[in-house]
């Protein structure tokens, strides 16, 4: 299996990069992208050991960009074929201090609308980077709500009581800066950005032209006429399709890795060959041979 969209303890995932790469190897993905918030630190812990292991590791992060004039965030994949230079983690360091300032103000809000929460109780959840999943915990464990979806819905999400914008790139430029590093920019989710398909396809349109390679058409909050439609657009635009689960763990316990929620995900094997075909580092070990000796494996798992 192929699985380009998880997460880790180095954002808000509750497993680390190790036991993720345990997680992948048991469950049959061959193909991973660690795609953690605003960090690639992930990749680095686990290279050599995937690499051994016999699981085809990328690079990969998510980041959290805007649209002018629109007001929902827009998340933006970025992969690689091994660790980009280090111009551009210095610039995911500057996302990742905007997220500070965020959890900073989201406290202070949540303080204000009288739930008794404090930074340590929080912080305490996180191994490296605090964020939003890790405030729905303490919001649950203190009885504020009865589900993390409903810290989200009531608090936490866009639109919530003590929802607070972030400073955010462009998604142009947060394309820019992955295109520049070498990497390939697929839009994540978009299910998410507008359940307009008009309005989505204009982005797709809008971007392509600028860098955009990519469109994450296979995921767990993706039913199968989205899918439909999001390959549809890929090809209409000539972009490469992406996909995975958007694995968390704990935090949403109902979507698994490679397979996503209930089975709704399963990328083909044909987008693990685009990534060999955009990758030249990667057509060794996604060849065309080894891609349909893997292929073959999974069909009959």
């Amino acid at each position: 299996m192929i699985d380009l969209h998880c997460h880790t303890t180095f954002s808000d995932g509750s497993l680390t990069p190790a036991a993720l790469l345990d997680h992948a190897l048991n469950t049959g993905v061959r193909v991973l992208a660690i795609t953690d918030h605003d960090t690639i630190q992930a990749y680095g812990a686990i290279r050599e050991q995937a690499c051994r292991r016999g699981v085809v590791l990328l690079c990969g992060v998510e980041m959290s960009t805007h649209l002018e004039g629109f007001e929902r965030s827009v998340h933006l994949l970025g992969y690689f074929p091994a660790e980009p230079e280090a111009a551009f983690s210095d610039w995911l360091l500057h996302l990742q201090q905007g997220r500070a300032k965020r959890n900073t103000e989201l406290l202070t809000r949540l303080q204000q609308l009288g739930l008794k929460i404090e930074w340590d109780e929080v912080s305490a959840l996180a191994q490296r980077q605090v964020g939003r999943p890790h405030f729905a915990q303490v919001l649950l464990r203190k009885g504020y709500v009865a589900t993390m979806k409903e810290a989200f819905t009531r608090y936490l999400g866009e639109g919530g009581l003590a929802w607070v914008e972030r400073d955010e790139p462009t998604l142009a430029s947060a394309i820019e800066n992955v295109q520049s590093a070498g990497g390939m920019a697929s839009l994540a989710h978009p299910v998410r950005i507008s359940h307009d398909r008009q309005f989505v396809d204009r982005v797709v349109a809008d971007h392509a032209p600028l860098g955009l390679e990519a469109l994450e058409c296979f995921h767990s909050e993706h039913s199968e006429e989205d899918v439909q439609f999001m390959l549809s657009l890929a090809h209409k635009y000539g972009l490469n399709a992406t996909g995975g689960s958007d694995f968390h763990g704990n935090p949403k316990p109902e979507v698994d890795l490679g397979t996503g929620r209930g089975g709704n995900v399963r990328v083909p094997w044909y987008v693990a060959e685009q990534l060999a075909r955009k990758f030249s580092e990667l057509s060794a070990s996604i060849s065309p041979e080894r891609s349909t000796a893997l292929r073959i494996a999974d069909e009959q798992s």
